[in-house]
């Protein structure tokens, strides 16, 4: 027997999550399936900008001060630092801090909030099938759920999108990688000879390792994230090798690198219209990250905001959602992929030449780079597009 539901939500992390939460709170009939069981680890850097934070604030009603109190984020920083490999390019602190969590922790409290609201969640759920046109979703064990509109928030390897007719080879050509591992802050790897950015207080990102991409080190309250990312077409073959040298670096074992997990990621090949028949896109599934430094938090949450609104729209008031659905893409997101990803093709490019056109322009962007990370300005020429949470306790424009 099929079981109906308003919308069918597969993929339980922060953009199902969110859209769940939207459509719950206002009474609508939603099911979220995931193949995990939650808590669940998942790869992640873990930074949260002021825009991911102003959403969780709109939508779930969350501040960071309390979300820091009861441990859903771990560390508050205000710092930073840049480099072109040891050459410090820019240090400095932004209007607002960087926020850093756990995904186990982090996707697990959104998952509660949206149950709380109203949400109908299965967990153990692997689904197999998605027919666009009808609804139906199918999962691994003969079980089926039929929603007016489903939507598809299950990651970079979506079973949802590989249901509609996109173009895989674009969405291949331009997938990203990433590897990373974490070390407790007490591992007696970091009591040696190691490089002062493993002591150092604030994240640091570094670009000279890769053609195409770049590297990190986030300090979380009670371990190290340490990784690197970028395009998989540049660095397939030699991206674990450059991990290695990266680890090398800052005077890691380099066999630490030979056993990070490493897993896809977008970075730059966004749906720019990610629906079809009863199906939107959100968060990864449709490509939603930003394309510079490959934020995917802040996305996912928005997406999953206006995936939830858009089908809110169409049940409520028989509004076509994919067009409420891309006029909010077209508003605050799309136009942040596309220049994030022009202005990522000029500075990968320029560094053949070395690290003074990246030393130009973060030295020249100064102050409005920090707000254009945090989201108060657009990667479209810094143009200002939030207040701000010193002018609205806040509040942004999302």
């Amino acid at each position: 027997m099929t079981e109906t539901h308003d919308v069918v939500i597969v993929g339980a992390g922060p953009a199902g999550s969110t859209a769940a939460h939207v459509l719950a709170q206002k009474g609508v009939s939603v099911l979220v399936l995931d193949k995990a069981a939650f808590p669940r680890d998942k790869l992640c850097a873990g930074l949260l900008t002021w825009k991911a934070v102003d959403v969780l604030e709109r939508v779930f009603a969350e501040t960071a001060e309390g979300l820091l109190a009861t441990g859903v984020f771990n560390a508050a920083v205000a710092g930073y630092r840049i480099r072109f490999r040891d050459r410090t390019i820019a240090a400095g602190e932004t209007f607002y801090p960087f926020h850093f969590t756990a995904r186990r922790v982090f996707d697990k409290h959104l998952l509660d909030r949206a149950v709380k609201a109203g949400a109908d969640v299965r967990q153990d759920a692997r689904v197999a099938a998605v027919d666009p046109a009808s609804g139906l979703v199918r999962l691994a064990d003969g079980r089926e759920f039929r929603g007016r509109f489903v939507i598809g928030a299950d990651g970079v390897a979506s079973l949802v999108r590989a249901a509609c007719p996109f173009d895989r080879t674009a969405w291949k050509a331009g997938l990203g990688g990433a590897m990373e591992f974490s070390l407790p802050r007490d591992d007696a790897l970091l009591s040696g000879r190691v490089h002062q950015d493993l002591h150092a207080p604030c994240p640091t990102v570094y670009a000279g390792f890769l053609r195409a991409g770049y590297g990190w080190v986030f300090p979380h309250a009670d371990r190290l994230v340490i990784g690197i990312g970028g395009h998989i077409a540049r660095h397939a073959k030699d991206f674990r090798a450059m991990f290695r040298e990266f680890v090398t670096f800052l005077g890691l074992p380099g066999e630490l690198a030979d056993r990070a997990k490493g897993h896809g990621l977008p970075y730059g090949n966004y749906i720019e219209r990610p629906w079809h028949g009863r199906v939107l896109l959100a968060g990864d599934a449709a490509g939603l990250v930003e394309t510079l430094f490959g934020e995917g938090i802040y996305y996912a949450l928005r997406s999953g905001e206006l995936a939830g609104q858009a089908a809110l729209a169409a049940l409520t008031r028989g509004a076509d959602p994919a067009a409420v659905y891309g006029q909010g893409l077209k508003r605050d997101i799309l136009p942040e992929l596309v220049w994030s990803r022009k202005l990522r093709r000029l500075l990968y490019a320029s560094q053949s030449w070395g690290f003074m056109p990246l030393l130009c322009f973060v030295r020249g962007g100064g102050r409005l780079l920090g707000e254009m990370v945090h989201g108060v300005r657009s990667y479209r020429f810094l143009l200002r597009r939030a207040a701000g949470p010193r002018a609205n306790g806040g509040q942004g424009a999302g």
